[in-house]
């Protein structure tokens, strides 16, 4: 069944196989990267708006400011994940002499990441459901800032809604892993077991990271 460009989420290899035939673009992976830039830009305007309310009344202005800096910079992430991404492909796919312009292998990483919409959504839902439940006092001095803000820490990384979210997260990872070991595979004509090594390289480092965090050994 055709379905568009979204025919990549379930039968990547065919998805790519047809898009190498014609010319590189990058139109729709930036529109995924920007939707994932988005979803990010509103989970990062929930715990923003927790850091604003425990901030005395005086203060509160410079609060926002902050809130407008890390939405904006969770808005950019959506962008440097699909950029870093691309990067790191390209260049481990040299050592396994891989062919093919880095304008593809940046379009075939921006459509690897269109699960990490659905992951982002999900996850966002995560947050609202954890962060909701929170009652935020407002505090007058430093330390009672830095103590509540450990004490929350502790809750986002314990919480079993915030480990069933790590997990969720982690299975989106690997759909978009997927995805990109067929993307390498036909933009940089490698082998499959070639275009595997280059994706699981790093996204075997990032899950391990993310394990390692849940698991709260950091």
């Amino acid at each position: 069944m055709e379905t568009g460009f979204l025919q990549v989420l379930l039968n990547p290899g065919r998805f790519f196989e047809s898009r190498m035939q014609k010319d590189p673009s990058l139109k729709v992976p930036a529109l995924i990267a920007l939707v994932c830039g988005l979803i990010g830009a509103v989970s990062a305007l929930m715990m923003a708006d927790i850091t604003v309310a425990m901030l005395p009344a005086e203060t509160k202005g410079l609060g926002w400011l902050m809130v407008a800096f890390f939405v904006a910079i969770a808005f950019i992430g959506g962008f440097l994940a699909w950029i870093i991404y691309g990067f790191i492909f390209h260049i481990i796919s040299m050592a396994f002499k891989g062919q093919g312009s880095l304008n593809r292998t940046l379009e075939v990483t921006g459509y690897g990441l269109l699960p990490q919409v659905f992951g982002g959504i999900i996850g966002s839902i995560f947050s609202y459901l954890l962060l909701s439940g929170l009652t935020v006092p407002v505090m007058s001095s430093a330390e009672e800032i830095a103590a509540f803000s450990e004490n929350l820490v502790t809750v986002l990384t314990t919480d079993p809604l915030a480990q069933v979210a790590g997990i969720v997260s982690i299975l989106f990872v690997i759909w978009s892993a997927n995805i990109w070991i067929f993307g390498m595979k036909y933009a940089r004509n490698l082998s499959t077991r070639d275009a595997a090594l280059t994706v699981g390289i790093p996204v075997g480092v990032y899950i391990l990271y993310t394990v390692i965090t849940l698991a709260g050994w950091l």
